[in-house]
């Protein structure tokens, strides 16, 4: 991992799903409402639902349905989640408190995600963290998904920050791919859909196992390794 400190980070960018926010329950309960259409009784466990995570929906879908069901697959997926990811959708520890610290500091802050966008924000709003994340770029906001790095070079040129002086949060290799390409800072967490050990063979410039820790090292660089 790169030694750096907090001083030299303009603005953070995260990650959603598993970074910021659980949403892994509305994500399985729509998978498996979607297999069950098809005729698909196997439940995912929660182990499955996380390795279909991180990717576009579509990739995910393709894991689990035959090609031509793909494109209906996901429509369904995306009617149930619709109407139950606000009540299941639950802030990850730690995240709030992050987002208050670093708006105190006065860092822009920002949510690149292959989550549909319209959904990021309206969660956003409904987490109350809207006034901490002004930018929010997501699935269907006319950018390449990632491990492009498109929405993260977007997201810098719309902060006015250099790619070089973000740091980006998140907790997949997508995440890591789209920052490297970027040429911005990554901090990987344990928090989502990648063990520990999958993760610190990427190399990323940060390896934490919470947001917590992340704070601590933003408040007191050199404490946390």
């Amino acid at each position: 991992m790169t030694s750096f400190f907090p001083s030299s980070i303009q603005a953070i960018l995260y990650d959603f799903d598993g970074t910021l926010a659980d949403s892994f329950l509305p994500i399985r309960r729509s998978f498996n409402h979607m297999l069950r259409h098809f005729g698909h009784f196997r439940e995912l466990s929660a182990e499955e639902t996380l390795a279909l995570v991180g990717g576009p929906l579509e990739d995910s879908v393709a894991r689990l349905l035959p090609q031509d069901q793909v494109v209906a697959g996901t429509s369904i997926f995306r009617d149930h989640y619709e109407k139950i990811y606000l009540d299941l959708t639950k802030p990850m520890p730690g995240a709030t408190d992050l987002l208050r610290t670093i708006s105190k500091r006065g860092l822009p802050q920002g949510v690149v995600t292959n989550k549909l966008g319209r959904s990021a924000r309206e969660l956003v709003r409904h987490l109350g963290w809207d006034r901490h994340l002004p930018l929010c770029f997501g699935e269907g906001d006319g950018l390449p998904l990632k491990p492009d790095p498109a929405m993260i070079l977007a997201a810098s040129e719309a902060m006015g920050i250099s790619p070089g002086s973000l740091l980006f949060v998140g907790d997949s290799p997508f995440d890591f791919s789209a920052a490297r390409k970027a040429g911005s800072r990554i901090c990987l967490l344990t928090t989502g859909t990648h063990r520990q050990s999958e993760l610190s063979g990427l190399d990323p410039d940060l390896l934490f196992d919470s947001l917590d820790e992340l704070g601590v090292w933003i408040r007191e660089p050199g404490t946390v390794r």
